[in-house]
């Protein structure tokens, strides 16, 4: 469980929608994924260094995002299943390479971009190569759902990729 004090709403909560049992090492790889984690969610070590009574201090808006990427990344992995039983793991793996490779080429070619609007045009790309072929097999195109619980956390310019 993460133990969470949200700063502007000076209030504690306690997150547990993740998976695994140790949430600072969920935290460490998800922010492979999504590297605005480590913004999002700000460490607070106890006095005794006890990884197990690790609290994490957040704003409310920043928490959202955050659980939309909890979220998000569930669905990718969902979606992700079913095309590679639709064609094969590997091929799946592929798409999550070709997204990580755009995200890159966005943070090269628009330095200004922050790291939570690169999370979201990772994910954005992601479900793009997703809905591109699960199509085929009578899938509905995910990227309008996307957009609507992202649109009041990042601008029209990133929700639509127009940069």
């Amino acid at each position: 469980m993460l133990d969470i004090y949200l700063t502007d709403a000076k209030q504690h909560i306690q997150f547990q929608d993740y998976p695994g049992d140790h949430p600072v090492k969920f935290i460490l790889n998800f922010k492979k994924i999504f590297p605005s984690v480590m913004e999002l969610l700000l460490p607070v070590l106890p006095e005794d260094n006890d990884l197990e009574k690790m609290q994490w201090e957040s704003k409310e808006v920043d928490f959202k995002i955050f659980q939309l990427l909890v979220s998000g990344w569930g669905v990718v992995e969902l979606r992700l299943t079913a095309l590679a039983q639709f064609k094969n793991r590997p091929y799946a793996d592929k798409l999550v390479k070709q997204a990580k490779a755009k995200r890159q080429e966005y943070s090269k070619k628009h330095p200004q971009l922050k790291t939570v609007e690169l999370d979201y045009l990772f994910l954005q790309n992601l479900h793009a190569l997703i809905d591109a072929d699960l199509i085929e097999v009578g899938e509905k195109f995910y990227l309008p759902t996307l957009h609507g619980l992202w649109k009041n956390y990042v601008s029209s310019k990133i929700l639509n990729a127009t940069l």
